[in-house]
C-alpha cells in the first residue's frame, strides 16, 4: 500500500526571447511491502530515510521528479526524456512497453510551424543504464571461461568488477564519457500527433579492484529508434484517442523497458524484465572478452474511450521480445548448464475504468495480465526449464494478475 504526495511549482513570464519557465515537481511517499517490489522498484535508487530495512516494512521516499528550467526552444534539467512518445499515458499500473524515462538532459526543440518540431537532447546515459552481464560457468563444467581464468569465471585475467548472483555475473559499468544522444521529428495537429526518435547511448564495462582506475575493459555503442502515432477520435466522444508505438533496440534496453509507472528501468538483478534482459553479455574472447549487445523490441496498442464526460476507460496492450547474443548459451557435455541469460519474450493487456465526479478528483480501478517467457537454457545439466516469474523471481514461466486502485485529486 502506498499514500503519495506531490508538489509542483510551475513559474511562466513573457520575455523578449520567448516564454520563460520555471518547473519543479516534488513525490514524497509512503509505503510498505518488499523493498524490491511495485512502486519502489518503479522509482529505483530513490532515498529511503525511514527505511526499517528490506524485510519487508515501511519506507518513505523523496524523489526529485522534476526540475527544469524552458526558454524558448531550450529546455535545461531533469525532464522526460525526448526519445518516448507514449510512455504509459493511460495506465496505473505500468506493464506495457515504453520509455518516459525521466533524466537529467539539455535539449533545444526548433519549430518550423504547422505543428512540426525537431528536438536534439544531450541526456544523462547512466539513468539509462541497464545491466552488463557476464557469462556464467566454470572451468569443469566448460562454460564460457577463457584462458588463464581458471576455475573463477571471468576472474582476473578479465579484471572486471562482478558480483555473483544466482547463475550469472553482473559486470560493473564503467565511468560515461558521452552523453545520450537523443533526436526526434514530431507533429502535432488537430487530427493527433506523431513522433519518429532515434537513441545513442555507450555501453563501457568498468576494470575491477586489480586495474588502473578508469580502465574499460571495452566500450560499444548502443542505439535504439523509436515510431508512435496517437489519433483523436472526436466522432466516438470528446477526448477518445488511439495510440500505437514501436520500439527496436540494440545495446539500450531501458528505451523498451523503462515504462515510468510500472517496471521501471535497469538496476541489475532488481526482479524485473532486466533480470533476464541486460544492455549488454560479456561473451569469450581471448583472455579478456567482448562485449555483445542485447537486441529487444517492443510494440504498444492503447485506446482511451469517454463513456460519459466524467467515465473513462482505456484499453491497452503490449509486446515484447529480445535476443540474448547467442555466444551467452554455452553447453557443456550436449547440456545447456545454469545460466539466467537466455532469451525472453512478455506480453500484458490491461484496462482501467476511471470516474471523475468533482473536477480534479479521479477514482479509478485497473486490472493487467502479463506472461513471461523465457527459453534456451536449463538449470542443473538440464534437469529442468530455466524460467521467471512475471512479478520478480529469477526463475519461472509465468503469468500474473496485477491491479491497482487509487483515489487521486490534483489542485
Amino acid at each position: 500500500m502506498r499514500a503519495l504526495g506531490r508538489f509542483e511549482l510551475d513559474a511562466r513570464t513573457s520575455t523578449e526571447y520567448g516564454l520563460l519557465r520555471a518547473y519543479t515537481r516534488v513525490n514524497f511517499a509512503r509505503r510498505t511491502g518488499q523493498i524490491y517490489s511495485g512502486t519502489q522498484v518503479r522509482i529505483g535508487g530513490a532515498y529511503t530515510g525511514s527505511a526499517y530495512g528490506y524485510s519487508g516494512a515501511a519506507q518513505t521516499q523523496v524523489e526529485i521528479d522534476r526540475a527544469f528550467i524552458q526558454l524558448g526552444g531550450l529546455t535545461a534539467g531533469r525532464a522526460v526524456s525526448f526519445f518516448g512518445f507514449y510512455n504509459g499515458d493511460l495506465e496505473l499500473v505500468g506493464t506495457t512497453a515504453g520509455d518516459g524515462l525521466i533524466t537529467n538532459l539539455l535539449a533545444y526543440t526548433a519549430t518550423f510551424g504547422s505543428g512540426f518540431s525537431a528536438t536534439l537532447s544531450l541526456e544523462d546515459p547512466i539513468e539509462r543504464r541497464n545491466a552488463i552481464r557476464l557469462d556464467s560457468g566454470t572451468a569443469s563444467a566448460g562454460i564460457g571461461v577463457p584462458t588463464g581464468a581458471g576455475t573463477t569465471p571471468y576472474g582476473s585475467a578479465y579484471g572486471l568488477a562482478y558480483a555473483t548472483g544466482g547463475s550469472s555475473l553482473n559486470a560493473a559499468y564503467g565511468g560515461a564519457s558521452m552523453p545520450d544522444i537523443v533526436a526526434a521529428l514530431r507533429v502535432d495537429q488537430s487530427w493527433g500527433s506523431a513522433q519518429l526518435s532515434g537513441l545513442l547511448h555507450q555501453v563501457r564495462v568498468a576494470g575491477g579492484a586489480s586495474s588502473t582506475p578508469g580502465y574499460a575493459a571495452g566500450t560499444d555503442y548502443g542505439f535504439a529508434v523509436n515510431a508512435g502515432v496517437k489519433i483523436n477520435l472526436p466522432m466516438l466522444a470528446k477526448g477518445d484517442a488511439f495510440y500505437l508505438q514501436g520500439t527496436w533496440s540494440q545495446g539500450a534496453t531501458s528505451t523498451v523497458l523503462a515504462n515510468p509507472q510500472g517496471w521501471g528501468s535497469g538496476e541489475a538483478g532488481v526482479g524485473r524484465l532486466t533480470v533476464l534482459i541486460p544492455d549488454a553479455v560479456i561473451v569469450p574472447n581471448g583472455a579478456a572478452g567482448s562485449l555483445s549487445l542485447t537486441s529487444v523490441w517492443g510494440i504498444t496498442a492503447g485506446v482511451l474511450h469517454y463513456w460519459t464526460p466524467t467515465i473513462r476507460q482505456a484499453l491497452f496492450g503490449s509486446y515484447i521480445g529480445s535476443d540474448i547474443p547467442s555466444a551467452a548459451y554455452i553447453n557443456a557435455g550436449g547440456n545447456v548448464q545454469t545460466n539466467a541469460l537466455r532469451d525472453a519474450s512478455y506480453w500484458t493487456i490491461g484496462s482501467n475504468v476511471i470516474w471523475s465526479p468533482i473536477k480534479g478528483l479521479d477514482i479509478g480501478a485497473e486490472l493487467n495480465y502479463l506472461q513471461i517467457n523465457a527459453s534456451g537454457s536449463a538449470i542443473n545439466g538440464g534437469s529442468s526449464q530455466g524460467k521467471m516469474t512475471a512479478v520478480g523471481a529469477t526463475f519461472g514461466e509465468s503469468s500474473a494478475l496485477v491491479g491497482r486502485l487509487r483515489i487521486q485529486r490534483d489542485f
